[in-house]
């Protein structure tokens, strides 16, 4: 009768965690499609204050050759300089990496007995600190190698390209934060 009690247990923990995943993954598409609302938003509130500032120089808002616009090569008119976009990116990655091994002690076993303790033996938040620390090399890794490349290298181009791209791919799953970037997006 215990061996049953402890398979209608399990099943009922597989059931939970097959729950937890549904819902985790209806949550993630729920945020992609606020996401894209919101981006459709934006533009939409950037094409009207265009049209509103068109207007108000007195200039017609489409057909005024002056006034073309190329969407797909638009690009932000900001100040910042190349470097100053990598300093973001690489101090936004840091920074979300340090949230997330300072948050590892909140991750136990079911059951741990020093959830809550200091002195607790799960493997669990060992592990995350751990894959906070292999990602945080990998950071630093892509800086050194956009900061100082090597020209002489016979990949040299597509080398610093595949760094910022993986420092791109380290920052997308926190692409949700309030600091995140759309130029960031690998």
């Amino acid at each position: 009768m215990h061996r049953s009690t402890d398979l209608h247990h399990t099943t009922n923990t597989f059931e939970k965690c097959a729950q937890l995943r549904r819902s985790a993954r209806e949550a993630t598409d729920r945020a992609l499609r606020m996401r894209a609302e919101a981006a459709e938003a934006r533009l939409r509130a950037v094409r009207m204050r265009r049209t509103v500032e068109r207007m108000k120089a007195g200039r017609r808002s489409d057909d005024d050759p002056g006034c073309r616009r190329f969407p797909a090569t638009e690009t932000r008119r900001d100040t910042t300089s190349r470097a100053a976009q990598l300093a973001l990116l690489t101090a936004f990655v840091h920074a979300r990496l340090d949230e997330e091994g300072g948050t590892a002690v909140l991750f136990h076993e079911t059951g741990c007995p020093g959830a809550g303790a200091s002195e607790c033996h799960c493997p669990v938040p060992e592990r995350v600190r751990h894959d906070v620390t292999v990602r945080h090399g990998l950071a630093r890794d892509c800086e050194e190698a956009l900061h100082d490349p090597d020209h002489d290298a016979y990949d040299w181009p597509h080398s610093e390209l595949a760094a910022l791209l993986r420092l791109k791919v380290l920052a997308l799953p926190y692409e949700l934060h309030r600091q995140w970037r759309e130029e960031w997006r690998p």
